[in-house]
C-alpha cells in the first residue's frame, strides 16, 4: 500500500526526536557545559536502559489498548437502506434459475439440519459418523460461518438456532483453545461482520469488536507488525505467541488478507487501532518492495523473503491479491482515508501475472507457479527499465491448484469495478484473460464423478488431475456467479448447476455433504467432512449464480475471502 516507506520512516523518526521549544538556551561557562553534558548523557543512558528492559512488557500493552479518535467526518458504513434491498425484490427472476435457486435453498437446509442435530456447537460436522469436530478453538464455527447465507436465503427457523449460538460467543471465546490467526478472521470476525451489516443486529458487532480486541494479540509488537500463525483468545496471553516470532515464517496470504475485515471493524466502531494493526504489515512489505508487485509466499519478521521463492495464485498467496482489489472495492469513495494504492498494485500484479504465470498452449489457458533460489530476495522482481520482470532464475511448476480458480472472477470484477482505474483495453484483455481461465476451471469439473480435484497438471493441450480429492471447494462457482453477473452468459449457470448437481449426486449423506477421496472413481469413498466453507462460501455463490443481480448487489456489496459479504462504503 502506497509509495515507498522509507522516507515516511525517517519522518517519523525526526518527529520522535524533535525538541519542544519550551525552554531558551543561556549562556553558560565551558566548565558547566561540559559537567552538564556529562550528567544529562549519563541520566539519558540510564533512564534509556531501564525503559529498553521493560519496554516488551509495558509499552505494547498501552499501546495495544490505545483508543485512536479518527478524523472528523468519518462515520460507520452500514446502511438499513442497503441492507433491506440485500435479499432483491426488484429484478424478476426466471422460473428455471427459480427453481435451481431453490434447489440450492434446500440443500443449505439440509447441510445445517446435519450439523444441528449432530454436530450444534462444534466447529464442523462429520456426517459420516455423525460427529463433531474442533479445529477452530471449539467456537462452533460452522455457525458463524453459515449464519449469513441461513439469512439471506431466507431460512428464518435455522437462522435463530445459529443466532442462539452465536449469542454465547463471548462466554465461547474465553474457553477457546488457540487456532489459525488467519482463519478466525476470515470466517468468525468476516462472519459477525457480515451479518451485522446485513441485519443490523448490535449483537453481531460487540461480538466482532470483542473478538477484534483479542486478535489483537496476534500481532507483534517488533519488526514490521506481522501477525502471528496463531493466537490464543483468552485475557492474559497476548504475548504468549510470540516467543519465537523472529523465527517465524509468515505468508503472503496470510498477513495480507485480514484487511476487508479490520477495516470494516474500524468503519463500524470509530477505533481506527484495527486498521492500524492490519495495514502496518502489508503497508511495510509494499515499501520494501515498491516495484515488486508479484511477492513471493513467505517473509520473516522484517519482511525479509523466505527462499525458495514461489510465485503463484495458488495457496499461500492467492487470497493476497484478492483483497488488493476487494479493498479498493470496500473503501469506495473514502479510499484516501483506509486504503491507499492497493488498486494500483493490484493492476500490477494482474499485469504480471498475465506475462509471467498465464499459461496458454494447445488451446489451454492455465494458471502455473514459478519457482526458485536468490541471494538477493529483496530486488529479485524489481522491473528492468525496460518494465519486464527479472525473473531469470525461475522455473516454471506446470500446475494449476483449483484454489487459483478464484481468479477468474477476481479479474471480471476488478474489470467491471475498476473501470475508471483501467484504461479501456486493459480492462477487454483482463475479460479475456478471464473468460479463458473460467473454461479451463470448468474443465477441472470433466471426471467420472463431475467433480474437481484440488490441483492439476498442466499438460500440452490439457490439464490431467494430479490431486484426486474433493474439499467441497467454491472458487468455481465464485468466478461463474460473477461472470454471469459480468457478462450475462448463461452457460455460466449451466456449468454452475452441473457442479451442483454432482455434488447432490456423490457427496450429500443423511447427515450433510462431504468431500470425495477420488473424483476420477464414481464410487470413491468420501471423507467424513462437511467443511464449513460448503455453507459460508461454496451454496452461498451457487445461490447467488442462479438469483437475480439484486441480491446481494455487485455494486453494494463486496465478499471476503470466506463469502461474507461486506457493505461497500
Amino acid at each position: 500500500m502506497g509509495a515507498p516507506r522509507s522516507a515516511e520512516r525517517g519522518t517519523a523518526r525526526r518527529k520522535m526526536f524533535r525538541r519542544r521549544p519550551f525552554v531558551e538556551w543561556m549562556p553558560l561557562s565551558a566548565g558547566t557545559t561540559f559537567a552538564l553534558l556529562l550528567f544529562g548523557g549519563l541520566a539519558f543512558f540510564f533512564a534509556s536502559f531501564v525503559t529498553l528492559s521493560s519496554a516488551r512488557y509495558t509499552a505494547p500493552r498501552r499501546q495495544l489498548l490505545e483508543t485512536r479518535a479518527v478524523r472528523p467526518g468519518y462515520g460507520p458504513a452500514y446502511d438499513a437502506e442497503v441492507a433491506a434491498r440485500a435479499r432483491g425484490g426488484s429484478v424478476k427472476n426466471d422460473d428455471l434459475s427459480e427453481r435451481r435457486r431453490a434447489a440450492v435453498r434446500e440443500a443449505m437446509r439440509h447441510s445445517w439440519q446435519g450439523y444441528k442435530k449432530y454436530a450444534y456447537g462444534e466447529d464442523e460436522l462429520e456426517p459420516i459418523t455423525r460427529t463433531g469436530s474442533n479445529a477452530f478453538g471449539h467456537l462452533g464455527a460452522t455457525a458463524i460461518d453459515a449464519i449469513d447465507t441461513l439469512w439471506l436465503m431466507g431460512l428464518e427457523k435455522e437462522y435463530l438456532e445459529a443466532r442462539e449460538l452465536v449469542a454465547d460467543f463471548p462466554k465461547r471465546m474465553v474457553e477457546a483453545s488457540p487456532l489459525s490467526t488467519f482463519e478466525c478472521t476470515i470466517r468468525v470476525l468476516g462472519g459477525f461482520m457480515s451479518t451485522y451489516y446485513l441485519t443490523g443486529d448490535e449483537l453481531y458487532l460487540n461480538n466482532a469488536r470483542e473478538l477484534g480486541d483479542r486478535l489483537l494479540f496476534a500481532y507483534s509488537r517488533k519488526g514490521l507488525g506481522m501477525p502471528s500463525g496463531s493466537v490464543s483468545l483468552n485475557e492474559g496471553y497476548e504475548s504468549y505467541w510470540h516467543v519465537n516470532e523472529d523465527f517465524e515464517s509468515h505468508l503472503l496470504a496470510e498477513f495480507g488478507t485480514t484487511q476487508l475485515e479490520f477495516y470494516a471493524l474500524s468503519k463500524e466502531t470509530g477505533d481506527m487501532k484495527y486498521a492500524k494493526a492490519s495495514a502496518k504489515p502489508l503497508e511495510a512489505v509494499h515499501g520494501m518492495y515498491p516495484n515488486s508487485f508479484l511477492l513471493p509466499t513467505s517473509f520473516n519478521n522484517l519482511g525479509e523473503i523466505i527462499p525458495p521463492m514461489r510465485y503463484t495464485m495458488g495457496a499461500m498467496a492467492d487470497s493476497y491479491y484478492e483483497y488488493l482489489l476487494k479493498a479498493w472495492v470496500q473503501a469506495g469513495s473514502h479510499r484516501d482515508e483506509m486504503v491507499h494504492d492497493t488498486g494500483r498494485r493490484w493492476e500490477g500484479a494482474m499485469d504480471a501475472t498475465i506475462k509471467e504465470l498465464v499459461h496458454r498452449r494447445g488451446g489451454v489457458t492455465s494458471l502455473v507457479e514459478m519457482e526458485g533460489m536468490n541471494l538477493y530476495a529483496k530486488d529479485f522482481l524489481h522491473p528492468r527499465p525496460s518494465g519486464s520482470l527479472q525473473m531469470d532464475h525461475l522455473i516454471k511448476r506446470m500446475r494449476m491448484d483449483h484454489l487459483s480458480c478464484f481468479v477468474p472472477g477476481m479479474l471480471a470484477l476488478g474489470a467491471q469495478k475498476a473501470k475508471h482505474l483501467l484504461h479501456v483495453e486493459k480492462s477487454l484483455q483482463y475479460m479475456e484473460v478471464a473468460e479463458e481461465l473460467m473454461e479451463t476451471c470448468y474443465s477441472m469439473y470433466r471426471t467420472p464423478t463431475g467433480l474437481a480435484g484440488e490441483n492439476y497438471s498442466v499438460l500440452f493441450d490439457r490439464i490431467q488431475v494430479a490431486d484426486k480429492r474433493n474439499f467441497l471447494r467454491p472458487e468455481t462457482v465464485e468466478s461463474l456467479m460473477i461472470l454471469y453477473r459480468a457478462t450475462g452468459n448463461n452457460k455460466y449457470r449451466e456449468w454452475g448447476w452441473e457442479i451442483f448437481q454432482a455434488f447432490e449426486k456423490h457427496c450429500k449423506v443423511e447427515a450433510g455433504y462431504c468431500g470425495v477421496t477420488d473424483v476420477t472413481h464414481p464410487s470413491a469413498e468420501l471423507d467424513n467432512k462437511m467443511q464449513s466453507w460448503f455453507l459460508a462460501e461454496t451454496l452461498k455463490y451457487l445461490y447467488l449464480l442462479f438469483s437475480p443481480s439484486d441480491v446481494l448487489s455487485l455494486d453494494e456489496w463486496v465478499f471476503n475471502t470466506e463469502a461474507h459479504p461486506m457493505m461497500i462504503w
